[in-house]
């Protein structure tokens, strides 16, 4: 990969033209992939970004500074100049800059980043080598699919397994990932077997060993450090930490710890006791006599004696994990939405587990309780509130069910007049009235919005009501499954709004706006358009931003860029654009009413 970076960046040299996007334009794009031996998907592309594989070398050298990106254009950036010198130090520092930045593996950890975390964990703790089949499982782990059998002291006993469930993974990303490290000559795959590079060993050297967290740390500062991490990747960071100290002191202290925080850092202290082995053992038996806590350690030892903990510690560990999940939500979520959030997930199962947690001794049981058996506000079922919520805070530990969501209480037929207006564009502005099934899911309003607004459908699109997201289902991505949301459940009333966000790239955000409840029988089944102003802007024209500099260019003949932007759009002239171009009647037949049923 940094070698092809490397061909790219000694070709752009003194400078290349860059969009308004920051990449080449579109016939240098082809240029470049014919250098590389690229083939595009088109020898017209409408943008380098459609060009996947260029853009993968495009970051590459980006991230490794081979070029750099300012005033409209592109240049070598300097250090390709100390790449090509060669001085060994400088060569690594450029590689491991490029890897870590390309790879996500610097900054803060989030879903992207975890399978390249927990796979090079996982071939460093297995001295450098793994099967896809044992990376899938790891990653699986990590990501919440319960492997049958779990050992693990957090998991929550039978008496409460009906409270609580596991969380979702994807099936498979080892060999994507490999495949990817592959590029930057980290791990290479021989017959579904993973390998460690002498470079890939040099690089999880670096990042579980000599960043991690110094020897003499106390055991809360390593605690806090670790916190945010995969337990497999956290236990492999604390190496330096723990192998300085025999099991049982760094258990004692480890334990010291977590009984003096809550919350994430709990548990990670949990996890790395775990990590310390059987030679624990003295330590675990040590909390096993303390009230509180010790719950902890009573679970693990009952594990190990093969014996079923008692209801009282299993109920402890559950309320635990439930607190340290409620604990961590944003803080201007309102006190009186978390029962409506317990009490609709718990569903049925919540009668059999209160009588445990009543009598727990935890001093959150009765916090807990109430939430649990409280008062609920309706707003906080009808805002759609997902499992993912709590899973997003707490990635190790179980959610509480979530039963269906409220239906609104609307007569058939009923039908919504709404605005749905794309913001931050102007002169002219660009709107939609719309006539729509109240009961319309929300993956069908996604097909109504961008047939009346004149998007393609092409990009990926969520919704908001400002309590969660909704879009298609998708475990990395936490979202509330649209299909499975109403229009009418998230617009209850005249003026209510609702956020429509379209590509992620040019990030398109629509404000939807309930305008007027009709009656049933008032309108036609379907998606009508009654009225609107503007013309839809191009697909991947950068945004509102963008699309105001495209209309500037087209206007200017003597622009740099007005003849590529028309070759660009299929214009012959820049007066074949028309931005104030609607036709109400247009869209209504264009939409023909799909949503009937």
């Amino acid at each position: 990969m940094l070698a092809t970076a490397q061909t790219l960046a000694e070709w752009i040299g003194a400078g290349r033209a860059v969009t308004t996007r920051g990449v080449l334009k579109p016939a240098a794009a082809v240029e470049a992939c014919d250098l590389l031996g690229i083939e595009p998907p088109s020898r017209k592309p409408r943008s380098a970004l459609d060009i996947h594989e260029l853009m993968m070398v495009w970051a590459a050298a980006s991230s490794a500074g081979f070029i750099e990106v300012s005033g409209g254009r592109v240049t070598s950036g300097p250090a390709l100049q100390s790449w090509l010198a060669g001085a060994p130090d400088a060569v690594v520092a450029v590689w491991s800059k490029c890897v870590l930045e390309s790879l996500g593996l610097v900054g803060e950890t989030n879903a992207d980043t975890l399978g390249f975390l927990v796979v090079l964990a996982t071939l460093d703790d297995r001295g450098g080598t793994a099967s896809l089949a044992h990376l899938d499982a790891e990653i699986a782990e990590v990501a919440g699919n319960d492997p049958a059998g779990c050992s693990c002291p957090d998991c929550v006993p039978n008496e409460l397994s009906g409270l609580v469930v596991d969380l979702g993974a994807d099936e498979s990303e080892a060999e994507d990932t490999v495949r990817a490290l592959d590029e930057f000559g980290v791990a290479v795959l021989r017959d579904d077997v993973a390998k460690l590079t002498p470079l890939g060993h040099w690089l999880t050297g670096f990042l579980f060993r000599e960043s991690a967290p110094p020897a003499d740390a106390e055991a809360g500062v390593l605690v806090s450090e670790l916190a945010q991490l995969p337990p497999k990747v956290a236990v492999l960071m604390a190496r330096p930490w723990l192998s300085s100290r025999t099991a049982a002191e760094a258990a004692r202290e480890l334990l010291t710890a977590g009984e003096s925080t809550s919350g994430q850092e709990r548990l990670t202290a949990l996890d790395l006791v775990r990590g310390c082995g059987p030679g624990a053992e003295s330590a675990w038996r040590e909390w096993a006599t303390r009230d509180g806590f010790g719950a902890h350690a009573r679970v693990w030892l009952a594990e190990q004696e093969g014996t079923e903990p008692t209801a009282a510690d299993s109920a402890w560990i559950t309320v635990d994990a439930l607190v340290t999940m409620l604990d961590a939500l944003p803080p201007e979520l309102p006190e009186d939405l978390l029962p409506a959030m317990l009490q609709a997930q718990a569903g049925d199962e919540l009668a059999e587990a209160l009588p445990l947690l009543e009598s727990c001794s935890h001093p959150s049981a009765p916090r807990l309780v109430k939430l649990l058996t409280g008062p609920v506000n309706p707003t906080g079922l009808l805002a759609g509130l997902l499992p993912e919520t709590f899973s997003e805070v707490l990635p190790e530990a179980q959610v509480l069910r979530r039963s269906p969501a409220l239906p609104a209480t609307l007569s058939a037929g009923t039908a919504y007049q709404i605005k749905v207006q794309l913001l931050g564009v102007t002169k002219p502005p660009v709107w939609r009235r719309l006539q729509v099934p109240a009961d319309l899911s929300l993956d069908q309003l996604h097909e109504v919005i961008q047939t009346a607004m004149g998007w393609h459908n092409c990009h990926m699109h969520l919704f908001s009501d400002g309590w969660a997201d909704y879009g298609r289902p998708d475990p990395e991505l936490g979202h509330q499954d649209e299909r499975k949301t109403h229009l009418s459940q998230l617009l209850t009333g005249v003026g209510a709004k609702i956020g429509y966000t379209y590509d992620f790239g040019d990030d398109w955000q629509h404000e939807i706006t309930l305008e007027k409840i009709l009656p049933a029988g008032a309108t036609t089944t379907g998606a009508v358009c009654t009225a609107g102003k503007g013309a839809c802007p191009p697909e991947d024209c950068g945004g509102a931003w963008g699309y105001e500099n495209l209309k500037a260019t087209l206007a200017d003949p003597d622009a740099e860029d007005h003849d590529d932007m028309l070759e660009w759009l299929g214009l012959s002239s820049g007066d074949d654009f028309d931005p104030k171009e609607f036709s109400a009647e247009g869209v209504s037949r264009r939409l023909g009413h799909t949503t009937s049923r």
